[in-house]
């Protein structure tokens, strides 16, 4: 019987694994500078790859076209509302996905919304690389 237990423990330990947290640490901050991948129109995919003090780390994230007025370009929000009147979706909101994840990030309104769906995840990428506040906002709202 006792046998038995010890012989019970050990398979518990082999079978039963720890559990180990994993943490990223990158720098992303306001004195990060990107570059950007064009996407092609319509994908809502954007990609871009940003350097702080010399390390640099690959970005990925999406964009939308929403119902959701933004207040100004950086305004953050936690979730969108899509319209279903088509035309109503013409706001472009991003959200990185990778490394972290960010909230989403309002950037531009169009004054069409077939305009929106096809280059919001571009003006996403250039909006990471080239404007301040959008990309404080970005880097500053992230999750895990």
């Amino acid at each position: 019987m006792k046998t038995q237990l010890i012989l019970a423990g050990i398979l518990t330990s082999i079978i039963i694994q720890p559990a180990h947290a994993v943490t990223k640490c990158v720098a992303l901050n306001s004195n990060t500078t990107c570059t950007y991948e064009v996407p092609r129109e319509n994908i809502a995919d954007w990609t871009s790859t940003c350097t702080t003090n010399g390390v640099s780390t690959p970005i990925k994230g999406i964009g939308i076209c929403s119902a959701n007025a933004g207040s100004s370009t950086g305004a953050t929000t936690t979730e969108l509302e899509i319209s279903s009147t088509a035309a109503e979706n013409r706001i472009c909101w991003c959200k990185m996905t990778s490394p972290a994840v960010s909230r989403w990030v309002f950037n531009i309104s169009y004054p069409v919304a077939g305009a929106c769906a096809m280059g919001c995840a571009s003006v996403c990428a250039m909006g990471v690389q080239g404007t301040t506040s959008f990309r404080s906002a970005m880097f500053g709202s992230l999750s895990d």
